[in-house]
């Protein structure tokens, strides 16, 4: 019997080692898929920090054209308001061409 007691330990022992390179891979690809999911996350953020600085670009460009545009807005507000608006409409036309039924325009043309 005490042959098989060391039989049995030396099997024992012989199985520990095997044990320990399946071990050793398995935290390998856990180191690879771990290193993986790490490379995809900094990735989309710094995707993510370059779609945000582009937007807020984009959002102060339109905040300025708003601003601009209120600015016409008022413009037209006031020369609108005047009590001269007739006058204002009339030049306006003028400028764009309008002319009264049957009525001529003339236009000083300079001598060179």
């Amino acid at each position: 019997m005490p042959a098989t007691a060391q039989t049995v330990r030396s099997n024992r022992q012989q199985a520990k080692p095997k044990q320990k390179q399946p071990h050793r891979a398995g935290h390998f690809i856990k180191l690879v898929f771990f290193s993986t999911l790490l490379v995809y996350a900094a990735s989309v953020i710094i995707n993510t920090q370059a779609e945000i600085a582009e937007q807020k670009a984009t959002i102060e460009k339109l905040e300025a054209e708003i601003v601009e545009a209120q600015q016409e807005n008022d413009e037209y507000t006031r020369l609108l308001s005047d009590d001269d608006e007739y006058e204002y409409m009339l030049s306006a036309a003028i400028e764009r061409g309008y002319a009264y039924p049957r009525e001529t325009r003339y236009y000083a043309k300079s001598a060179e």
